[in-house]
C-alpha cells in the first residue's frame, strides 16, 4: 500500500477505544492550549483586521470566531481562528529536536471545532478522536521532511491544510474515496513559504489561517465528489519530491509504528510567547538571572553560543538587534533576552509594538552577540559584568516545554487563564473555568461546541 493509502486508512478506521490514553491526555492539553492562546491571539495586533475580513464575506452560520464571537461559514471561522492560535507565536510545538519544532495544535484544533459546529453536537470522545489522528498524520508528515528547517519552507505552514483536512475528514465522516481527495485537494492549495518571515510582515500568521480554511475546504471538496491527485505526497511533483527532495526526506517516517505510536505524546507546550529556536537560550539567561548580581544595571555584554538553529532569530543584525514592530520582537533572539533580564520574566505585553519603544529593553538587545557553530549541542550564555568578571550559565539541551522538560498540566491551566484574560474583551471566570474544566474532561462532554460559546 501507498503512504497516502495507508495514512488515510488509519484516520478512517481508527476509533476512540484504539487510542491509547496518553494520546488522548496528550490531545486534551492540546485543546487547552489551542483555545487559550487563540483567545489571546483574538487581541494580536491585526487580528481585528482578519475578523473584519471574515465578516465581510458572508455565508452561513456555521462556526464561531473564537474570543470575538459571530458565527460564519466554517472555513473562514477556521482562517480567522488559525490566524489566532498563531499570532502570539505561542503555540505548541512537535519537536524534531532540542533546538526547533513545528506547530500542530494551531491547525488542527481550530479545523475540528469549525467543522464540529457546522455540523453540530459533536460530543468529546468524537472531537478527540478526530484531533489525535489529525494531529498523529501532521506529525508524521513533519517526521518524513526532518531537514524542512534548513529549506525555503516554514514546515508549520506547509503541513497545517493536511493536519486541517483530515481533522474535517474524520469528523464529517468521509468514506476512503472521499478522504483520499481530500488528501490531494489539501495539496492543491499547500502554503508555507518563508518570504514573510524574511520581510517580518503580518502574512506570516496568515499562512496558518489560510491551512486552516484550505484543509476545511478540501475535506468539503471531497464531499461533495471533487477529485484530487492520489498521490499527493509520494507522486512524480508530490510534496516530498518537488519541495523537500533528496537527502532531505525520509518516506520510511510516515508510516512507522502507524496506530501503535501516537505521536501527538511528544507535543510540547512553549514557556515562552516567541520563536521556539531561543527558548533553550532564555533558559540559560534565567539560571543567570537566579544568582545574586546579575541583573539589567551590572551586565554590559551578553553572548551566546548555540547553532545556526538561532539564525532565523538573530539575523540580520540590524532587524534582530533593533526590532520595529510587534512581529520582528516575536523572532528576536536579542529582544527575548532583553525583556527577560530587565523584567526577569517573559510575557505577553513584551511583544508588542509599544514595548519597542521602551529604551530599557532596547538597550539591552544591542549588546546581545551570538556565536553559532554547527555540530555543538545544546546553548549556553555568557555574561560580562561592569566589574570585570565574565558568568557562564550552564549548558541548555531541551528547553521548558520540551518533551524532555514538559510544562505539568498546572502550569498549562496557568498559561490558559493568564492567555482568556488577554482576550480582546472582558470574559467571565465563571466561563472560562468552566470551559477549561470541560477541555480537561473532553471525553464525558456531550456537546463539546459549548466550549467555543463559553470562550466567543
Amino acid at each position: 500500500m501507498t503512504m497516502e493509502e495507508l495514512l488515510v486508512q488509519h484516520v478512517l478506521n481508527t476509533t476512540y477505544d484504539a487510542i491509547p490514553e496518553n494520546a488522548i491526555d496528550a490531545a486534551r492539553r492540546e485543546v487547552l492550549w489551542a483555545l487559550g492562546t487563540s483567545v489571546a491571539g483574538a487581541a494580536a495586533e491585526g487580528s481585528d483586521r482578519v475578523a473584519a475580513f471574515v465578516r465581510q464575506q458572508g455565508g452561513p452560520e456555521e462556526a464561531t470566531l473564537i474570543g470575538i464571537g459571530g458565527r460564519y461559514p466554517a472555513a473562514l471561522a477556521g482562517l480567522g481562528n488559525g490566524v489566532f492560535a498563531k499570532a502570539l507565536e505561542y503555540e505548541d510545538k512537535f519537536w524534531m529536536d532540542e533546538a526547533h519544532g513545528f506547530g500542530i495544535g494551531a491547525a488542527v484544533v481550530p479545523a475540528a471545532f469549525a467543522v464540529a459546529e457546522k455540523l453540530g453536537r459533536v460530543d468529546g470522545k468524537t472531537l478527540l478522536t478526530a484531533v489525535v489522528l489529525a494531529t498523529d498524520i501532521q506529525a508524521r508528515l513533519y517526521l518524513g521532511a526532518p531537514k524542512s528547517l534548513d529549506t525555503g519552507w516554514n514546515a508549520t505552514y506547509v503541513f497545517a491544510v493536511f493536519g486541517a483536512a483530515m481533522a474535517a475528514a474524520k469528523l464529517m465522516k468521509l468514506n476512503e474515496e472521499q478522504c483520499r481527495n481530500a488528501l490531494g485537494l489539501a495539496y492543491t492549495q499547500m502554503v508555507g513559504n518563508r518570504q514573510s518571515s524574511v520581510e517580518g510582515v503580518f502574512s506570516i500568521r496568515m499562512q496558518l489561517g489560510f491551512g486552516v480554511r484550505n484543509g476545511i475546504n478540501a475535506a468539503e471538496l471531497a464531499q461533495q465528489g471533487i477529485g484530487g491527485p492520489q498521490f499527493p505526497l509520494t507522486g512524480k511533483f508530490g510534496m516530498y519530491s518537488l519541495i523537500f527532495k533528496e537527502p532531505e526526506i525520509d518516506l520510511d517516517a510516515p508510516t512507522r509504528d502507524l496506530g501503535r505510536a501516537f505521536q501527538g505524546t511528544r507535543l510540547g507546550f512553549k514557556a515562552y510567547p516567541c520563536g521556539a529556536v531561543v527558548h533553550p537560550v532564555l533558559d540559560a539567561v534565567n539560571s543567570l538571572l537566579a544568582r545574586d548580581g546579575i541583573n539589567a544595571e551590572t551586565i554590559v555584554a551578553i553572548k551566546v553560543f548555540g547553532t545556526p538553529r538561532l539564525k532565523r532569530m538573530v539575523e540580520p543584525k540590524e532587524v534582530c538587534n533593533y526590532p520595529k514592530n510587534h512581529v520582528e520582537t516575536l523572532f528576536s533572539l536579542p529582544w527575548a533576552i532583553a525583556c527577560l533580564i530587565v523584567d526577569r520574566k517573559l510575557t505577553l505585553s513584551h511583544f508588542r509594538t509599544e514595548a519597542v519603544h521602551d529604551r530599557r529593553y532596547a538597550e539591552i538587545a544591542r549588546i546581545v552577540e551570538t556565536q553559532m557553530e554547527t555540530g555543538r549541542r545544546g546553548v549556553r550564555v555568557e555574561v560580562r559584568l561592569k566589574d570585570g568578571r565574565v558568568v557562564k550559565s550552564p549548558r541548555v539541551m531541551g528547553a521548558k516545554g520540551h518533551p524532555d522538560n514538559p510544562q505539568s498540566t498546572e502550569e498549562l491551566i496557568e498559561a490558559y487563564r493568564d492567555c482568556v484574560q488577554h482576550g480582546p474583551k472582558h470574559f467571565a471566570r465563571d466561563n472560562t473555568e468552566r470551559a477549561k474544566d470541560m477541555i480537561l474532561n473532553l471525553q464525558t462532554v456531550g456537546d463539546a461546541t459549548e466550549i467555543i460559546r463559553l470562550l466567543a
